[in-house]
């Protein structure tokens, strides 16, 4: 064999090896160039939330987790063509105020009456604000932070009984309760039950933002003091009932309008745990 054919043999042999090893070098750094696969909101919930929407700390945004659509379409569709989708904000004290609401609880309902665009008309739902006890992870995980139920607007009852409390209504500037018979007869039932058990129990008095923060104040004093002096006129001894006003700090509902000001002129009661 002569020398020249033994060189085109070995560029030959060499040439072959220079393309396969470029081939794969080519190939690791194509893939290493590839984006990443797209995130997605199953890959963001944590697994333990489970929850179609759900909040943050601090945070009024509604997150989005999964099977979102068919929880809202199960909401949307819940009532007749008569009533109200209330929708309730929850908060917990110690968060900071969302800017531009008058609570984060007001903020968080609003976050998530616009999820039900094209679902139902904004005319048919009612956004309401409620502040309750803190879990103990609400800081550091994922929590459901709205309440939903069909309710009939014509209904502007002077009694609202939740699970963990009871609001009794107030005219505008007055420290008179709303006299109507379901007052009454829940005062009457809650001093019969106190008288029995001992159970202490906690009012405070809460108003509308019509006027001063200081006046309201006094104001929201003045109607806890008056639902105490009922329970007091009723056998109750005076050291079982704890009375305090936030005036104006804590709305249920927007001022903006008189039937949110209704909502808000209120004395709330709760037993304390024993």
């Amino acid at each position: 064999m002569s020398t020249f054919f033994k060189f085109l043999v070995a560029a030959l042999v060499w040439l072959l090896f220079y393309l396969a090893t470029f081939r794969g070098c080519q190939e690791e750094l194509c893939q290493a160039c590839d984006p990443p696969p797209p995130v997605t909101v199953a890959d963001t919930l944590p697994e333990e939330a489970g929850l179609p929407v759900y909040f943050k700390w601090s945070d009024a945004e509604a997150y989005i987790g999964t099977g979102v659509e068919a929880f809202l379409r199960s909401k949307a569709t819940g009532g007749d063509s008569s009533q109200l989708l209330k929708i309730t904000g929850l908060y917990f004290e110690g968060e900071q105020a969302a800017s531009g609401s008058e609570n984060l609880g007001l903020a968080r309902a609003k976050e998530v009456a616009r999820l039900f665009d094209g679902l139902l008309d904004s005319t048919r739902l009612q956004l309401r604000a409620r502040q309750v006890e803190t879990p103990e992870d609400a800081q550091s995980a994922p929590f459901e932070g709205a309440l939903f139920e069909w309710v009939d607007p014509k209904s502007q009852s002077a009694v609202d009984q939740l699970a963990d409390r009871v609001s009794i209504r107030f005219p505008t500037g007055s420290a008179d309760r709303v006299y109507a018979p379901e007052v009454d007869s829940f005062l009457i039932e809650l001093a019969a039950q106190l008288r029995s058990s001992g159970q202490r129990v906690r009012i405070t008095g809460h108003t509308d933002n019509t006027g001063s923060a200081e006046k309201n104040v006094g104001l929201g004093l003045a109607r806890a003091e008056a639902v105490k002096q009922f329970l007091v006129n009723a056998g109750v001894p005076e050291s079982q009932l704890t009375t305090d006003s936030k005036g104006d700090a804590l709305p249920v509902a927007s001022n903006a309008t008189e039937e949110g000001r209704y909502q808000n002129r209120r004395v709330e009661v709760r037993i304390e745990p024993q």
